[in-house]
């Protein structure tokens, strides 16, 4: 899987922006705020369909200024666009995706919606979503190991879900049971009279929620035996790291999930009796603060080097080599998984890294599969991917003359 070509059209600083790429490493060279982050940003929206960046859609859409620099005024542009092609082993993929400006009634805020397609035809973001993987690491991902653990909950959502079609679907219908659930409780606690419906919302989160417990323990378990040899491989000073599951469960109730066998059916039966069993133990206390105590909304994980915690104790730097070599182990698994290997999008990590950690970076970016990674010189990426092309970006341009092989 590689992109052959990206369009884009009034995103972020992006006026106009036709870009042509080969299958293989592309390094893209330039300064501070010129836009490189925001180029690989829309590339992981085609795979995410959201961007892990912006507060709200609006930030997505490029802003005019009229009148000049100097006493101009910013204007939100009314629409813009996202196009790529995609080459697979099945033929190549037309991917957009389209941001619409909606202007708010009585003075409000314009909204932003946004619609997708494949190959011409409109699909949901349900369907949009595994058309294209795609693997992304920054420096801030730190924030996956020192972080909270919503964010950690936000990873496992979106590499399941370029994973499995269903899981989408379960996270997507756990997410508007828990809603309906939370304001059940919400009523119980202010009228102090139980709902009767209750019950019938328990099973509904159960359901949903055993099938995310399950796939969340799987993946988790699989991704960690690759990152821990990536640790080790990175320089993780003879460290062995276990990347552990924590679920929104109690603790015998947890026992239970990783104890289930393995057979899915089964599985999933033994997962969603524990969850049900979680929800009655806890039913008087959620009535009491009016909220849903228990569920994969309360998952965690945990980054346990030789017995230390790294969430809490670790250092920087072992936190950032955990959390690199937790985004190496997902490319491996996505591509075990999928049979092909994701789309990797290394944005201004040498930076951060020492020259063991960048060496090994730069073997896997040259290694096959296609790999983006932006730099602000490109010295030290040209002598290790002497293949690579070089691009030169400049406020939201490539500089063509002097696009470099």
């Amino acid at each position: 899987m590689f992109l052959r070509s990206l369009q884009l059209a009034n995103y972020r600083n992006f006026r106009r922006l036709a870009l042509t790429l080969e299958d293989g490493p592309t390094v893209i060279e330039a300064q501070n705020a010129q836009g490189k982050t925001n180029l690989l940003e829309a590339i992981e929206l085609l795979s995410t369909t959201k961007s892990s960046r912006a507060g709200t859609d609006r930030e997505l859409i490029h802003w005019s200024v009229l009148g000049g620099k100097e006493n101009g005024v910013s204007e939100l542009e009314a629409f813009g666009r996202i196009n790529a092609v995609v080459g697979q082993e099945r033929g190549d993929t037309r991917a957009e995706v389209i941001l619409r400006v909606i202007e708010g009634d009585n003075g409000a805020a314009p909204a932003v919606s946004k619609a997708f397609r494949i190959n011409g035809l409109p699909r949901r973001a349900l369907e949009f979503v595994g058309e294209i993987n795609v693997v992304s690491f920054s420096p801030e991902d730190v924030s996956l190991v020192d972080g909270s653990p919503s964010g950690r909950r936000r990873y496992l959502d979106i590499m399941n879900s370029q994973m499995s079609s269903r899981y989408l679907r379960s996270l997507q219908r756990y997410g508007k049971v828990l809603a309906q659930r939370n304001s059940l409780l919400r009523h119980s606690r202010e009228s102090g009279r139980l709902d009767p419906s209750l019950s019938v919302w328990d099973e509904e989160l159960a359901s949903n929620g055993a099938f995310l417990f399950q796939e969340r323990a799987r993946s988790v378990s699989e991704l960690a035996v690759y990152a821990d040899g990536w640790f080790k491989e990175l320089g993780g000073w003879g460290q062995h790291l276990d990347i552990r599951y924590r679920p929104g469960l109690p603790d015998d109730e947890a026992a239970a999930l990783r104890a289930a066998p393995g057979a899915i059916d089964e599985r999933l039966g033994l997962i969603h009796a524990a969850f049900i069993h979680a929800l009655a133990t806890v039913s008087a206390k959620e009535r009491i603060v009016g909220m849903s105590l228990v569920g994969p909304h309360r998952d965690d994980l945990s980054f346990i080097a030789d017995g230390v915690d790294l969430n809490v104790f670790g250092s920087r730097g072992q936190q950032r080599l955990a959390a690199l070599s937790l985004k190496l182990a997902q490319l491996d698994l996505l591509r075990k998984t999928n049979g092909t290997r994701p789309i990797l999008l290394l944005d201004d990590v040498l930076s951060e890294l020492d020259d063991v950690k960048q060496a090994a970076v730069l073997r896997v970016a040259a290694s096959g599969g296609q790999t983006l990674l932006t730099v602000t010189s490109p010295d030290t990426a040209r002598s290790a991917l002497p293949d690579a092309t070089v691009l030169h970006l400049e406020a939201g341009s490539i500089d063509m003359a002097r696009r470099s092989v």
